[in-house]
């Protein structure tokens, strides 16, 4: 026994000396020699778990377990061997078996598994009893605020208090509190609290990427150039490095980067989130179509931009063409649209629960032959479902007006105006194009009466000008060119989504210093959907921002007969009004450049004789439009699933692909 325990250290001091594969050899040999010995047998396991080889040490702790099912290390350690290999149901029992010790690591694990599981309260609930416990320790800390951001950042204000008090040195937790101010609406004090992680620790990525958003959303356009600018230089070794880069790839659309920055800011984010690619799942081959099984992978079936856009489409699908199959994997917000999708999808299947191993595993089985991933990065959205590759077409649609940058999809959906020849190498993916535009929209509806202006505070006589995109679009060029234009026409006024209060008084004192009267800016209350679209008939031209254009905000405009002027700019998020344009009949209101936009609006805003024949046409144009006829796009999706789907089966690869 004395040999064994000194080539057992031997074994042990080889792994610490960074020789592994000697340490797992020289441990596996004592094994050989004494199976029944615990010891080494554990030593081995946790050797081949630092290794990576997860499957190889269940095994053995098993037969540890087997023997001494109390025995607590080889419980813990197969807990966290079946968490890594996402095998989070069979982890759970493990680990609540052993709650009762107290660990802190053990009720961190608990809660993580929780989370994956899509148990949020118990997760919350794991947290809470951490930190009663283990007052002291950072990450159970770090871990609650983190859930309960999740839930909601107004729940984690009170957590994040305490935690910053117990832990003031704590760069995470204080990035971590700006986030939430951020999301809250609360930028000015989001910003303080960034600003104070980064002086805590300067590479705190996440803070900058935040910090950025909030001085956008302040409009703080001096501070947003410094940190514009520092980040772009530095974007190389980030992306390089594999680490998170500060920004993520939604927000990343806001700024200037050029298309070949965002694919790799999109490659660095999924390399951050899903790691290297995962080796595909085993699974069958689908049944023969037709009818193609499509599954629309989503966080978000409910009141959201997505189903403002796609609301109407999933139930004009061509049943003997396609079943959709509706996957969710993000909260229920009682707004009905999970209902909704219900009814018009074969199945609504919520993966919310089930880790992504096991959530790509029920894909599979649905015998699902092309999946659409609708979210790709953005907020709740689950790319390691997709990365394990449950079907055997995997496309991007919609949700990200970006390229993945992954290696797990084969076709972004688009359109030829927003994805133009000379783009094509911003994009991973290959091309299948719809023919009219890449954004699905609601079916149109006959327009209502038109707004009373005063009572929305606006001028009864004289030209009205808007534009509602967000705060995150109001870039300084944008403002600065609706001021030229303001400035050109005399009798008008800008209609603008209120941003917070500091951001509307530098954007005052901007007005005020290009000689303008402040008076002609009118702020926009947001309100609920319905009103909002009611109020838009009050404006008489939309004004797109120049970086980032209008999505939704410019759909909503054309459908409620408000024209809109644009630029085609040089990425697929500064191009889609200008899809929209050309699929309502008004390509006219494309402008090649920002002065182009600035000179069109101009002249629509001094000849109104122009712009009401503008305004007739697009009236006219409604009601059979391709843009709000979801039929049609779900008709010209079943094109292009079958393009896709005749490429696989016999044995092709993807191409671009363009309906004749």
């Amino acid at each position: 026994m004395a040999d064994l325990d000194r080539e057992m250290l031997g074994a042990v001091a080889l792994a610490q000396a960074g020789r592994l594969r000697q340490a797992i050899a020289a441990m596996a040999k004592l094994v050989a020699r004494a199976p029944d010995a615990p010891e080494p047998r554990y030593n081995l396991a946790l050797m081949l778990l630092q290794a990576g080889r997860l499957a190889e040490s269940l095994p053995h702790l098993d037969r540890i377990l087997a023997r001494s099912p109390e025995h607590r290390p080889a419980r813990y350690s197969k807990a966290q061997a079946l968490l890594a290999l996402d095998r989070v149901a069979e982890a759970l029992p493990l680990l609540e078996g052993l709650e009762s010790t107290g660990d802190p690591e053990i009720l961190l694990s608990l809660g993580n598994a929780y989370r994956r599981l899509g148990r949020l309260d118990d997760a919350i609930a794991a947290g809470r009893r951490l930190t009663r416990l283990a007052p002291r320790y950072l990450p159970g800390h770090r871990n609650l605020c983190q859930l309960l951001a999740e839930r909601d950042p107004a729940l984690a204000l009170p957590a994040l208090d305490e935690a910053t008090a117990r832990h003031p040195a704590s760069a995470e937790l204080a990035g971590l509190l700006g986030q939430c101010l951020l999301r809250l609406g609360r930028p000015e004090e989001a910003a303080a609290a960034l600003r104070r992680a980064l002086a805590l620790d300067p590479g705190l990525a996440a803070a900058r990427g935040a910090l950025l958003r909030a001085c956008r959303e302040l409009a703080a356009w001096d501070e947003e150039d410094k940190l514009f600018a520092a980040l772009r230089a530095d974007l190389r070794r980030l992306a390089a490095e594999g680490g998170q880069l500060a920004i993520p790839t939604q927000d990343a659309l806001f700024f200037p980067f050029s298309g070949d920055e965002l694919r790799r800011i999109a490659a660095a984010e999924g390399r951050f989130r899903v790691g290297p690619p995962p080796r595909p799942l085993a699974r069958a081959a689908p049944a023969p179509p037709p009818p193609l099984v499509v599954g629309y992978l989503s966080p978000d079936f409910r009141e959201h931009a997505t189903m403002h856009l796609a609301g109407d489409l999933f139930g004009c699908h061509d049943r003997n063409r396609v079943r959709p199959i509706a996957y969710s994997v993000g909260p229920d917000d009682g707004s009905g649209w999970r209902e909704r999708m219900g009814r018009d999808c074969t199945a609504f299947t919520d993966l919310s629960g089930l880790g992504d191993s096991a959530a790509a595993r029920r894909i599979a089985a649905d015998g699902v032959h092309i999946l659409v991933d609708l979210a790709v990065y953005t907020r709740f959205a689950r790319p390691g479902i997709a990365a394990l590759r449950p079907a055997p077409v995997q496309a991007v649609w919609l949700g990200l007006a970006a390229t993945s940058g992954a290696t797990w999809f084969d076709y972004l959906i688009a359109d030829a105006v927003v994805l133009p020849p000379e783009h094509r190498s911003h994009f991973s993916e290959k091309i299948a194009f719809l023919p009219h535009t890449y954004q699905p929209n609601l079916a149109w509806t006959p327009l209502g009466p038109p707004a009373d202006r005063p009572a929305l505070g606006l001028p009864a006589e004289g030209l009205v000008f808007c534009s509602f995109n967000g705060p995150r679009k109001l870039d300084r060029a944008s403002f600065a060119l609706w001021l030229e234009v303001l400035a050109a026409v005399p009798d008008s006024v800008l209609w603008l989504l209120a941003p917070p209060p500091p951001a509307r008084a530098r954007l005052a004192a901007a007005a005020r210093a290009a000689g303008l009267d402040d008076r002609r800016l009118v702020w926009a209350p947001t309100l609920p959907r319905a009103d909002h679209l009611a109020r838009l008939s009050a404006a008489d031209l939309f004004l797109d921002a120049i970086v980032c254009g209008a999505h939704t905000t410019a759909a909503d405009a054309l459908r409620m007969g408000v024209p809109l002027v644009t630029v085609a700019g040089p990425r697929f998020a500064g191009r889609v009004a200008a899809s929209l344009l050309r699929a309502v009949g008004l390509p006219e209101l494309v402008a090649a450049n920002p002065e182009g936009l600035r000179d069109l609006a101009v002249a629509l805003g001094r000849d109104r004789s122009r712009l009401a024949a503008v305004r007739a046409r697009l009236h006219a144009a409604l009601p059979a439009c391709p843009a709000f006829d979801p039929a049609r796009t779900a008709h010209d999706l079943e094109e292009l699933y079958a393009a896709m789907w005749a490429r696989h089966a016999s044995g092709r690869k993807p191409v671009n692909i363009r309906l004749s």
